[in-house]
């Protein structure tokens, strides 16, 4: 079994959650039965996936890891979207003095996890593997978006990142044209940005402009919380920001 902390970071999209459970389950020793799924045929083996991540959401996340399991061991994977300062927190009792034999791996996007909650995490000991990262690369982010579920797929948005900011800003307005269901639209615009990211970051070994870009995205997606928030002036900064990835 490889690694021995208790809590790991890995910093990626709900789009890369399916990856990293295959991934964590045989670098750290969860065997599943055949004929289940991913999360299932093992008790000790809890995956969860949040849009929203806050104090309540904590709680029951450290109501539960605190739990000792019949093996004396147990593996959480937690894919996050958005978590406030708050829920982060309210984990760090959970992360510091973890369950004896338990292990966490938390998936969250570049930029949103604050110094003292990354300070008890690790790394993720390596990139996914290709032939589990591979499983989800190119699949719908979100099932819900208003313009149908290939629309912003790996295709769309590595062409985006590739088009001149002028190019952007024409995407952009075709995106906010219609009102009705615009702040979804543009939360599944910002997923299926990152996966191309992240793929160039690891490529390039932690280029500065790439992950300052994938912390913007963070940071946008903050804003899409607010009451009233400017979709358009949040988009136009991104694609003016954000690095053009051929």
């Amino acid at each position: 079994m490889a690694g021995t902390h208790h809590a790991y970071i890995y910093y990626g999209s709900l789009s890369q959650l399916a990856a990293l459970v295959l991934d964590a389950r045989e670098r750290f020793g969860f065997e599943r039965h055949p004929s289940t799924s991913l999360g299932a045929g093992n008790p000790d083996v809890q995956v969860r996936e949040y849009e929203k991540f806050g104090i309540e959401e904590a709680r029951d996340l450290t109501k539960t890891g605190t739990l000792k399991s019949i093996s004396g061991r147990a593996l959480y994977i937690v894919g996050i979207s958005q978590i406030n300062s708050e829920a982060q927190q309210a984990l760090l009792k959970l992360f510091e003095e973890p369950q004896q034999g338990a292990v966490f791996v938390l998936l969250a996007p570049h930029g949103s996890i604050i110094a003292t909650l990354r300070s008890r995490l690790m790394e993720y000991p390596e990139s996914l593997q290709k032939n589990t990262s591979q499983k989800v690369l190119g699949s719908p982010v979100s099932r819900k978006s208003a313009l149908g579920p290939d629309h912003f797929g790996q295709h769309f948005s590595s062409a985006f990142l590739a088009s001149s900011p002028k190019a952007r800003s024409t995407e952009i307005a075709a995106l906010l044209k219609d009102e009705e269901g615009a702040r979804e639209r543009v939360r599944d615009f910002l997923d299926a940005l990152e996966q191309p990211l992240y793929t160039a970051l690891q490529k390039t070994r932690g280029e500065k402009n790439i992950r300052e870009g994938l912390e913007d995205i963070a940071k946008v997606r903050s804003y899409t919380n607010d009451r009233s928030p400017s979709l358009k002036m949040l988009l136009e900064h991104l694609a003016l920001s954000l690095p053009v990835i051929k």
